[in-house]
């Protein structure tokens, strides 16, 4: 085996019985819930990047260190002070996250198109940006542990890193339910939703490791189906309540209403007695209202779009707007810095947004570039 530390990913190669290589990645920032500074962005392009094309690559198996978290999402403190710290020099902060965001974006577009089979072991949080890895491999998996959410909405974002697409292939439109709320889903319903086809008790990663690191896979047809048939053999699948699919009805309810206007009357007056519909209820009537129209307009324009780098550099500009604008950097001040719980949004009513501004951050502006450089 030989191992190559980037600060926080380590990349090892393990050579296999028929002299192929199974790539080992692994985000090792534990402390911080492997968050996805610049830094782990940057080496996790440049090792993507640098084994895509390569012959004697068999498959790739993407993890992370500790218990807790696969990957809370991308380090929105980070992007908070380059914004911050581009405003107090007059610059524009669009051009301060714009490094960030492509990066990760092309990261997440190149594995998409890995031409090997990639196996990411979805442990503890799942959240953002981890989700954009995960729902990027070919083989994403679960565990016992396993939280997955789209959260962006509680810090006046949107949900990027492809959400775009893999929103759009939730049946019945339950990813815009995802999305508007930020609900946090256990393995059992994101298998409910499709999200996923492969569960596993945490207990078995290294039964699970052996198998990539001892078999021969010559193309990933034949991976395929040793997976399947390894997977069949030891009982994997996990018994969890599946929240989602009791209240189906209630969900699917809301999602019939087409209109931002709409949802929320209905959101404003439905109330049940559930704790976790009510949590959602109030992410959704406290989110910040540019969000909630940009996300309704970004899942419409995307719905049947199939060119994944179309989206990508869609959700490129959206973000570059959303770096100009207050809310994202209100949204991580209240949640995240000072801890308040308090955005001031700007508006901070649906009835004061007009159609030509929301249509306008989808507007790619002069210098910026956006295309996806793969």
């Amino acid at each position: 085996m030989r191992e190559n530390q980037q600060n926080c990913v380590q990349v090892r190669e393990h050579k296999k019985p028929d002299s192929s290589i199974l790539l080992e990645i692994e985000l090792n920032n534990p402390k911080k819930l492997n968050v996805l500074n610049l830094d782990i962005i940057y080496n996790l392009n440049k090792t993507i990047k640098a084994w895509q094309n390569r012959t004697d690559l068999s498959v790739v198996f993407i993890h992370s260190a500790g218990e807790k978290a696969f990957c809370a999402g991308g380090d929105v403190v980070e992007v908070y002070s380059k914004i911050l710290e581009y405003r107090n020099k007059g610059l524009d902060p669009a051009l301060a996250v714009k490094d960030f965001f492509q990066t990760e974006y092309e990261t997440d577009y190149m594995l998409f198109n890995f031409q090997k089979p990639v196996i990411l072991w979805g442990n503890g949080i799942v959240m953002g940006g981890g989700m954009g890895l995960f729902m990027a491999s070919s083989y994403p998996i679960l565990t016992e542990t396993s939280r997955l959410a789209m959260p962006e909405i509680s810090i006046g974002f949107f949900p990027d890193v492809g959400a775009s697409y893999f929103l759009n292939q939730i049946p019945q439109e339950f990813g815009r339910y995802l999305a508007l709320t930020g609900c946090h889903l256990n393995a059992s319903e994101a298998c409910f939703l499709n999200l996923t086809n492969w569960t596993f008790l945490q207990k078995d990663k290294p039964m699970l490791f052996d198998f990539l690191k001892q078999n021969s896979f010559k193309n990933k047809f034949e991976f395929h189906n040793k997976f399947n048939e390894f997977y069949k053999k030891p009982q994997f699948l996990i018994e969890q309540n599946c929240w989602i699919k009791t209240f189906k009805e209630e969900i699917v309810k809301a999602l019939k209403f087409k209109s931002l206007e709409a949802f929320y009357d209905y959101f404003s007056q439905i109330q049940l007695e559930n704790k976790k519909w009510e949590k959602n209820r109030q992410n959704f009537l406290k989110a910040s209202p540019r969000s909630l129209a940009l996300i309704f307009e970004q899942l419409k324009r995307s719905k049947n779009q199939k060119d994944l780098k179309v989206l990508f550099e869609m959700e490129m500009v959206i973000a570059l707007h959303m770096a100009r604008s207050s809310d994202l950097s209100e949204g991580v001040r209240a949640l995240l810095i000072d801890k308040t719980d308090d955005p001031q949004w700007s508006p901070n009513r649906i009835e004061d947004l007009e159609q030509s501004e929301i249509d306008r951050y989808f507007q790619e502006e002069e210098g910026w570039n956006c295309s996806l450089q793969v």
